[in-house]
């Protein structure tokens, strides 16, 4: 049974590891089986994303909560970017809110009894035409390391969470409900039982939910909500109607009644509410309304009468974006309003002033306090984190949080390494490298803002990557040069008499394929410029239903012009969105429409056809983005979105035939997903990327299947994707976690089912830079920066090695284990495997993946082990051989300005890389060799000497320091061993009390050959000048990356000749006089010591 057993499994383990061996071509051509794909969005995770910021400029914040009990723990709600947690007042983020299914944040709340247990309302509580949805409420146990979803999924947008301090249990959550239809979960729901179910608390209408909550402070049975209709659609927003209002419940939300007295008898819009932490009788609220009755309005008694106190209205971009208003705990009648600028009231809303933001960003969202320092704020902006300690006259902004919401992106060729320019929401346009040469990644210090205020679509010229075109909201069209910081107006302007010109929001400027001077700009008409913008030439006429905006239908109505129009809110309508030309066909250009068409010209302008109608597609489309096909001169690609009427399903096509027909190319991307952008690779034409509301998905078959690719993402909405040619580069614009690079993404042109049913693959690596990476801060992290210094990562520096496992490598015992839970989940019994399996088992070397990498000629340069797992692997070679110090089996600790061993750069040419198992010391060759290129940058400033001289020199030198070091080794091991020997002496009466002279001698020789290796330590220990010692002549050059001089190859000389000596004076100290003091303690019985053979015995 024992022998049985032990054969199956030495069976399955030699099948499962062993067994793998190289196919022929005509084997991995061999069909597929059906079944399970083997291609999946696990599987693509392998392929990670790098987060290259920026932090510079952070991102909107619309929430901020303090641990009661523990001051430096704060939870901040990025309104598009997760939450995040700091346990030291900002010194390092977490974000712990990543692999929920939502990233738009509306509202924190922390259980005041209990408060490890964190409460998140998901959707954002403004009202912008940008805004994110939700899927509820959200409760963590654990200070946010897991969550669990509520409900209230249908409420998208959810703006408080109150949680009784009598009974935790007992929660509310006030729903603002969907911003873009009407019903949902909408109103204020209550929960007994710690959120499992809800019921409905105050519901007022399918239009109308609830914007803020509040309790009276010390009986939580009284409520007062605000009540807010309002509604977005694509034209417009009604920011307001009869049925908002405050109401107040006096029995714990069973009934509610409408409060009146004093309060506008008109049409109210967001009302913010805060009671007086100080005095309950006292209750707040900043009320939008028409001009003669909006404003702050105060109860001296418990809201059963209202005084205005001041007309003063939240501004900027409309009250739907801030009208919140925050009651200091500190200072009675101090009543902070969340504004562009931070305003202030200290007398109840009497009068209010501007607290000071110097060095700050305004537009703010949120604030927290701190009880008993009426000094202390913390802000949230769309600017980020701000904190004061002196009541707003200085501010600390922190830099280290990457919340970053972009709209549009564009890359430019330049080299060595490509930058990325992007449009963010209030944060102006930014511009950063995709990667640098320092080892510490790409700081803040690494972006520049072009531009200020918004920023929305970009371009940048693929030949002059000095030249960038930007704009903000609205048709304000800019050019930027690189160099000079110049930066001059462009938009096109109507001739006198013509009508005005309507731009979107986010209006599309592209350069042409055809000629980088060329631009192309939209608004209701398509323009042209052959100067880079200095004149303009409109080549069609307006292309769009020409709506007018005003008189359509919200809430299922007309409303009058007097009504609560948010007009600051409100993007212009009936205009161009997107633009594309196709770069196989000039002339043929697409533009789509946020009023539900596309045009189309295949003569640069002369004539347009219109496309009102797409299959599957209900009317008034909003055509995200239109992609001429980078493969075919016919084809195109549209990402169109209706989620502006309440639909959120993925719509996403190609034609064939410049739009005359379409086919839906959604496949099985998720319900409730938006798609906003489209990247086709311009080497695999079915090769498809999609940009979408939660995350980027990418096809290989044209749109059939879709996978999602997770790998260094969060939950998150990309806005836009661009490929970045040269490099096979896939970049991402995402709202709230800044921008994305995938690193070479050529596996995926590949990648099929074929390739993966084989045991293992290796794909060609990319071109390989080389360069010294610099350390301008002398350290390859923060150096003496601090936590808070911010970096996003480069991709590891070197040669890119990608291979794919299909099983991986496992331990034998490791096997055995998943075969017997495979039994146990089946139901069948498990046997006892045998006492020679489980020996088999603990004598095992373990598996593991070997790369190796050889030079031209085939002599191996350097191997390297890998992950064993199955599933896509990335692993980097750092360009150089192996270090020569001796062998450690572990990383020995290090000081920060102590650099890791390494061996000298290679010389740049052409090398390849094999892929191989190792099974019990075997070698197994599994896939390659990929053959690739090392090229230098040749950045030096004086020019470049012979580096193959250099390597030579190196590797000369390099086998002196490793004898040097190697000796070094070897008598400091000696010396050990004769601490050990001289306890034995003691220990042994037989011993001739000469062996204690000789180990002495011995100990005094070696001690005497380090002097001269490593130095003399008298004088080092006293800081006092001494002569270089042989080691200080050579290990320094291996480092060197420069020319070789004179003194270094004095220095090589010196030591060579030096060496010998020393060399054979340890020989015969250590393998002669120490191996027969080691002798003389066998024969006398001493007790056994390191560094002598195995002792002898005789029966």
């Amino acid at each position: 049974m024992k022998k049985t057993a032990a054969l199956i499994l030495s069976v399955l383990f030699v099948f499962s590891l062993a067994g793998w061996s190289r196919k022929t071509e005509a084997d991995s051509r061999k069909a597929v089986p059906d079944k399970t794909p083997l291609l999946t969005s696990e599987l693509l995770s392998g392929l990670a994303f790098r987060n290259i910021g920026p932090a510079v400029m952070s991102g909107r914040i619309s929430d901020i909560v303090i641990h009661p009990k523990r001051r430096a723990t704060w939870y901040v709600a990025a309104g598009s970017g997760g939450v995040w947690k700091t346990e030291n007042a900002g010194t390092t983020w977490t974000p712990v809110f990543d692999g929920q299914s939502s990233y738009s944040i509306g509202c924190l709340a922390l259980d005041p009894v209990r408060p490890e247990i964190v409460w998140v309302g998901t959707g954002e509580n403004v009202s912008g035409r940008h805004v994110g949805y939700g899927d509820g409420v959200y409760k963590s146990l654990n200070g946010g390391m897991t969550w669990t979803n509520m409900g209230l999924k249908n409420s998208e947008h959810i703006a408080r969470i109150l949680i009784d301090p009598r009974d935790p249990d007992v929660v509310y959550a006030a729903a603002e409900g969907p911003l873009w239809s009407p019903g949902g979960e909408r109103g204020l729901f209550k929960s007994v039982d710690g959120g499992r179910t809800w019921t409905p608390s105050l519901i007022i209408s399918a239009d109308t939910g609830v914007a803020s909550a509040e309790f009276e402070p010390g009986d939580p049975d009284i409520l007062y909500a605000a009540a807010y209709q309002r509604r977005r659609s694509v034209a417009a927003f009604m920011g307001g109607g009869p049925e908002s209002g405050i109401y107040k419940s006096e029995d714990a939300g069973k009934t509610w009644r409408k409060l009146s007295v004093g309060l506008p008898k008109g049409d109210m819009g967001k009302i913010g509410l805060a009671v007086s932490p100080l005095d309950p009788r006292v209750v707040y609220a900043t009320i939008e309304a028409s001009p003669e009755e909006r404003g702050f309005y105060r109860s001296a008694d418990r809201g059963e009468s209202f005084e205005k106190r001041n007309s003063y209205l939240s501004g900027g971009t409309g009250p739907h974006y801030y009208q919140e208003i925050f009651a200091d705990p500190n200072v009675f009648d101090r009543v902070y309003q969340m504004d562009y600028w931070l305003q202030v009231t200290d007398d109840g809303g009497r009068t209010f002033r501007t607290v000071p933001e110097k060095n700050k960003h305004g537009d703010n969202h949120a604030l927290a306090f701190l009880p008993g320092d009426p000094d202390y704020l913390l802000n949230g902006s769309d600017g980020g984190v701000y904190e004061t300690r002196d009541g707003g006259r200085t501010w600390r902004f922190f830099e280290n949080l990457p919340v970053t919401q972009v709209y549009k992106l564009a890359l430019d060729n330049d080299l060595p390494f490509y930058n990325v320019h992007g449009g963010t929401q209030d944060n102006g346009s930014q511009l950063g490298p995709s990667r640098t040469l320092n080892a510490n990644g790409i700081a803040n210090f690494d972006w520049t803002i072009t531009f200020g205020a918004d920023g929305y679509a970009c371009a940048i010229d693929p030949v002059d990557p000095d030249t960038i075109y930007l704009e903000w909201q609205e048709g304000n069209l800019l050019r930027y040069d690189r160099k000079s910081h110049e930066t001059i107006f462009i938009s096109p302007k109507p001739e006198p008499g013509e009508p005005a010109l309507r731009f979107n929001w986010d209006s599309p400027v592209l350069i042409s394929p055809h000629s980088h001077t060329r631009l192309y700009y939209a608004g209701q008409h398509v323009w042209r410029s052959d100067d880079r913008g200095d004149s303009w030439t409109r080549i069609s006429p307006d292309l769009t239903r020409n709506i007018f905006r005003l008189a359509q239908p919200i809430m299922g109505k007309t409303w009058s012009v007097d009504a609560l129009w948010d007009h600051g809110a409100m993007s212009l309508f009936s205009t161009i969105t997107t633009l594309s030309e196709s770069p196989l066909a000039e002339g043929l250009i697409y533009a789509g429409t946020d009023d539900g068409l596309i045009q189309v010209t295949e003569d640069g302008g002369k004539s347009w056809r219109k496309i009102d109608r797409l299959p599957g597609v209900p009317e008034n489309f909003f055509v995200n983005e239109i992609k001429a096909s980078r493969t075919d001169r016919d084809t195109v690609f549209a990402a169109v979105d209706l989620h502006k009427t309440g639909d959120y399903r993925p719509f996403l096509l190609r034609s064939d035939d410049r739009g005359r027909t379409w086919v839906s190319i959604s496949g099985d991307l998720p319900a409730r997903t938006i798609v906003w952008a489209v990247a086709q690779d311009p080497v695999k034409k079915d090769l498809l990327f999609a940009g979408t509301e939660f995350g980027v998905f990418a096809t290989l078959d044209g749109g059939k299947r879709w996978l999602k690719m997770a790998g260094g993402v969060p939950t998150i909405s990309f806005r836009d994707l661009e490929i970045q040619e040269r490099e096979g580069d896939l970049v991402g614009a995402s709202f709230g976690r800044g921008f994305f690079v995938l690193d070479d993404f050529s596996p995926l042109r590949r990648i099929d089912e074929t390739l993966l049913a084989r045991p293992a693959a290796l794909f060609p690596v990319k071109k390989t830079l080389s360069y010294i990476p610099r350390r301008p801060i002398d350290s390859p992290d923060k150096g003496c920066l601090g936590e808070t210094f911010f970096t996003a990562p480069n991709p590891p520096f070197g040669a890119i090695f990608t291979y794919y496992l299909k099983d991986g490598l496992k331990p034998a015992a490791q096997a055995r284990r998943d075969e017997e839970a495979k039994f146990l989940k089946e139901g069948k019994p498990v046997s006892f495997p045998g006492w020679d399996v489980l020996r088999k088992e603990e004598d095992e070397e373990k598996p593991e993946i070997i790369l190796t990498v050889a030079a031209a000629d085939g002599s191996v340069v350097r191997r390297l082990t890998g992950p064993a797992g199955p599933g896509l692997h990335r692993i980097a070679w750092d360009l150089r051989y192996p270090a020569v110090e001796p062998t450690r089996l572990e990383s020995a600790v290090r000081d920060p300005w102590d650099m890791e061993p390494m061996g000298p750069l290679v010389v740049p040419g052409t090398f390849s890389v094999s892929l191989a198992q190792k099974i019990d010391g075997v070698l197994i060759p599994l896939a390659g060799p990929e053959t690739f290129t090392v090229e230098s940058l040749t950045l030096t400033s004086l020019a470049e000497k012979d580096k193959a001289a250099l390597l030579a020199f190196q590797e000369k030198a390099g086998g002196l320091q490793r004898a040097m070091m190697g000796a070094g080794e070897a008598a400091d091991s000696a010396l050990r061993s004769l601490a050990y020997v001289r306890k034995a002496l003691l220990d042994t009466p037989a011993a001739d009390p000469k062996l204690a002279e000789t180990a002495r001698a011995i100990e005094t020789g070696i001690r005497e050959a380090l002097r001269d290796l490593h130095g003399d330590v008298t004088l080092m220990r006293r800081s006092e000048a001494r002569t270089p010692s042989l080691l200080d002549r050579v290990s320094r050059q291996l480092g060197s990356t420069g020319p070789l001089t004179e003194t270094v190859k004095k220095d090589y000389a010196v030591a060579a000749d030096a060496f010998g000596a020393v060399l054979e004076k340890l020989r015969g100290l250590i393998d002669g006089d120490l191996r027969r003091l080691g002798e003389a303690l066998e024969a006398a019985g001493a007790p056994w010591t390191p560094g002598r053979p195995v002792p002898v015995w005789k029966k």
